[in-house]
């Protein structure tokens, strides 16, 4: 139960829609609501905006367990290996 005129209030119809939207237990991939639709769906999408714009963050209202799913993890940029490509210093110029 919150306030009607807290943010959580004045965006309830949202976090109602987004949490309708939110997959079950054990089958992350697929919308619990939309027959045959993968999780998030457009649904999910349009009340997470809602949620957002009223200046909620939607991860407070997502399972901590989906989260990867909507935020994967960024890779850590590859380690160059700095014999990979030659130094213009090693380069010479066969021209002549």
């Amino acid at each position: 139960m919150v306030a009607a005129n807290s943010p959580a209030g004045r965006a309830a119809e949202a976090i109602n829609d987004l949490t309708r939207h939110l997959p079950e237990p054990g089958a992350p991939a697929v919308c619990s609501t939309c027959p045959g639709r993968f999780w998030p769906c457009d649904y999910f999408h349009d009340a997470a905006y809602r949620v957002h714009t009223a200046r909620l963050r939607v991860g407070d209202v997502v399972p901590l367990e989906l989260h990867p799913r909507l935020w994967p993890p960024t890779a850590p940029p590859a380690a160059q290996d700095p014999r990979a490509w030659p130094s213009e210093t090693s380069v010479e110029d066969d021209r002549g």
